[in-house]
This record gives structure tokens, sequence and C-alpha cells, in this order.
């Protein structure tokens, strides 16, 4: 099951997404229970390997898909620090995360936002 999702970057565009539950199923309905979702996000720290939206409060765990391996393009949630993160590059995390979507329009501008911007997550018709 996929749900199609728009991100909001307040001022630079949109990201056109989705959720896909196959992933992490109660990571994602738990993200999908709390949207719209708005939050001020940043890069991580030092780096533009991926754009964070800390204290997303559903703490949900590993499940047995977890990974440590990223790819370019793909939402997660990091249950050890409760964050949404949209990756930017192909890299390794330090802990295991839960894929749970990925966006296939505009990543690109997020490369133009500034730390601290406001980015909402809502369901796309």
């Amino acid at each position: 099951m996929s749900i199609r999702i728009k991100i909001d970057l307040f001022g630079i565009g949109t990201l056109k997404g989705e959720l896909l539950r196959f992933y992490a199923p109660l990571s994602t309905d738990a993200i999908v229970n709390k949207l719209p979702i708005i939050l001020r996000g940043r890069f991580s720290f030092g780096s533009k390997a991926y754009w964070t939206l800390p204290g997303i409060e559903i703490y949900k765990g590993h499940n047995p898909k977890s990974v440590k391996s990223v790819e370019k393009g793909e939402i997660i949630y990091n249950p050890k620090t409760d964050e949404l993160l949209i990756i930017l590059e192909n890299i390794e995390m330090p802990n295991k995360v839960n894929k749970i979507g990925r966006v296939f329009d505009n990543l690109e501008i997020l490369l133009n936002a500034k730390n601290g911007l406001n980015t909402k997550i809502i369901k796309a018709k």
C-alpha cells in the first residue's frame, strides 16, 4: 500500500513522494496518523547528506527489515533519535533505521534549503 504525500518547503518549493507501508508498517502508520506534520528541518551536521525533521514523537522501534545502508531519495525514520530523514546521497547510517518511503520528484530543491526551514508533510490528493 502506498500513500502519496507532498513535502512543502516554505518559500522554496514542493517535493512529491510516497510512504510505503510494506517496509515498516508500524512506523508508517504512526506517521500517517500524525499528518499533517509541520516541523523545522535542517541538514545533517557538517554535510548535506540528508534533511532531518527531528521530534516526530512516534517512538516506534526496529523491525525485521531495518537497515543501515540507505539510498538517495529514500524517506526513513530513525527510531534511536526519533526523526524523519530525507536522504540526499547514498550513505551508511550509524544505527539501523526504518525505510518508510521515497521522494520521486524535485529532490534537488532541498539543496537550496537553509537550516531551520519550516517543512510541512501532507497527504496528496
